[in-house]
């Protein structure tokens, strides 16, 4: 597998970021996580949740979400990210 695979894996989005990109409400994100329909994980300790990149993808496609506002913020540095995310809930 190239280095793409592995760079992904590695890469999480909490799930305001997911809701932001998707155009969902974060507690939608949330029960997609909780149902199972989204393979994401709680960080030990709290409530958080994180999602793989490669998961996300996955679940955009089998749910029909376009991933183009996806591949437009994962092409920025993640210090980057946050001003992508509110740049996208203003829009």
């Amino acid at each position: 597998m190239g280095s793409t695979g592995k760079t992904e894996r590695n890469r999480f989005l909490t799930t305001g970021e997911i809701a932001s990109l998707c155009g969902m409400s974060q507690q939608t994100i949330i029960r997609q996580i909780d149902k199972g329909y989204l393979q994401g994980f709680r960080i030990p300790g709290s409530t958080h949740r994180r999602v793989s990149l490669t998961n996300l993808r996955n679940w955009m496609e089998q749910t029909g979400i376009d991933q183009g506002d996806l591949d437009d913020y994962i092409g920025v540095e993640p210090s980057e990210q946050k001003q992508q995310v509110s740049d996208l809930r203003q829009a």
